[in-house]
Order: structure tokens, then C-alpha cells, then sequence
């Protein structure tokens, strides 16, 4: 299904879509949807994929869906993982794992699933062994303000404590279309900039490692003699 700049594969892989941009090298981020039932995960994943809203989900699907878009003028094939509820179906290691960056889905009418956030990214630093988490803090159902528990005052509180952003968004409004892709396609950004990071400091403690090792063969006269 065409969107502009996108194409979207739900369940599935993808097609390159005609109209998309650049020849290069394949760049993929796999982002992983966390949260507790009920709080618009799929929602969410749906509003960007289509660009529509559908009220009734099967609470026990899992699945993982591809998109391509254009992001920095490079082609992107985002693979978002929706997964189950968190809090009634087992955490499974595999979501920490599998995915580059995370977004944690909360309903500001669900305090609860607020405070199951903690024990989400708990498992996340345990399974991935550090506390460095790529990942956004979706405050979803903004359209029911009328019966929030959570304020936004909390949800940045908590999002700043962590690092990550704040989207205080309703998956439900045809409003929100944008704002939902804009957090999707930030998360990726952040992503790929942190990869490029993480490589740039690798290669720079590759040729470190190559230029003390050369100069310890000069110093003990191992280096080869250069014929006239």
C-alpha cells in the first residue's frame, strides 16, 4: 500500500515501491512496540503503517510488520514488531534482542500501565546488559482527557529521568496521523545515529589498536627493513 514516501507490508516483507528514492546500500531499523494490553499498541503501529484507525484488535497477536520509506534521503526499511500485552502474556527475551530501539506505550487513563513501564525497561537493560535503551515514551489516548490518571507533567518527568522522548499522542484521531509518523521516524533516526556512533568508535579503537602494534614492532626491530 503506497503513502507518498512509503510503502507498508503488514505481516510480511516488502516491495520497493517505484517511487522511492536511491540506489544504495539497504539500511533496516527494527523497532519493537512494548506495553501492556489495551494500551493502543497496535493502534499506533496501524495509524502509521495505513494511515487509518480500527478499533477492535485480536489481544493475542503478535507480529511483525515491514515498511519502507525515505528518511534523510536514504531508503529505510523499518521492522516494527507489535507485540502482546506485557503484564498478562510472558516477557519474552526475544523482544530485547530482536530489536534496535523500543517505543513504550502507556494509556494516560491507565495508571497502571504506566507504572508497568519500570518493569519493562528493567528487562530491557537485563536482557541487553546495559542501560544505554534507544526508545520513546508513547503516552497514548489523549482523546479521553476527561479520564486521564497519568499528567504529562509525570510522562516527561519519567522520559527525561530515562533519556528518552515524550509523544503524548491519540491513535484513535485522524489529527495525529502525522504526529504518530514523526515519532516513528524519530525513533529511527536516533537509532541510526547511535549506530553510526557506536561504529565510529570502533573503527577508531580498530586504528588505535593497528598503530600501537606498529609501533611496537619498530621499537623492538621487527619492522620491515625498505630496499633502495
Amino acid at each position: 500500500m503506497s503513502h507518498n514516501v512509503g510503502r507498508a507490508k503488514l505481516s510480511g516483507g516488502g516491495q520497493r515501491g517505484a517511487g522511492d528514492r536511491g540506489e544504495g546500500k539497504d539500511i533496516t531499523c527494527k523497532m519493537a512496540v512494548l506495553g501492556c494490553s489495551g494500551v493502543g499498541k497496535t493502534a499506533l503501529t496501524v495509524r502509521f503503517l495505513t494511515k487509518r484507525f480500527i478499533g477492535e484488535y485480536c489481544p493475542t497477536l503478535e507480529s511483525v510488520h515491514q515498511y519502507q520509506t525515505v528518511i534523510e534521503e536514504e531508503d529505510v526499511t523499518l521492522e516494527i514488531l507489535d507485540t502482546a500485552g506485557q503484564g498478562i502474556y510472558p516477557w519474552k527475551d526475544g523482544y530485547a534482542l530482536w530489536a534496535d530501539c523500543f517505543i513504550l506505550v502507556y494509556s494516560l487513563t491507565d495508571r497502571h500501565s504506566f507504572q508497568e513501564l519500570q518493569h519493562i525497561r528493567r528487562q530491557l537493560e537485563n536482557v541487553r546488559k546495559s542501560s544505554a535503551i534507544i526508545a520513546v515514551l508513547a503516552a497514548n489516548k489523549s482523546d479521553l482527557l476527561h479520564d486521564r490518571q497519568v499528567s504529562r507533567r509525570e510522562g516527561e518527568a519519567l522520559a527525561e529521568e530515562l533519556g528518552w522522548g515524550y509523544h503524548e499522542l491519540s491513535a484513535s484521531e485522524g489529527s495525529q496521523v502525522e504526529a504518530v509518523a514523526d515519532m516513528f521516524r524519530d525513533l529511527c533516526r536516533q537509532s541510526r545515529a547511535d549506530r553510526h556512533h557506536r561504529e565510529g568508535r570502533q573503527r577508531k579503537t580498530s586504528s588505535s589498536a593497528k598503530l600501537k602494534h606498529a609501533i611496537q614492532k619498530v621499537i623492538s626491530g621487527k619492522a620491515p627493513t625498505r630496499r633502495s
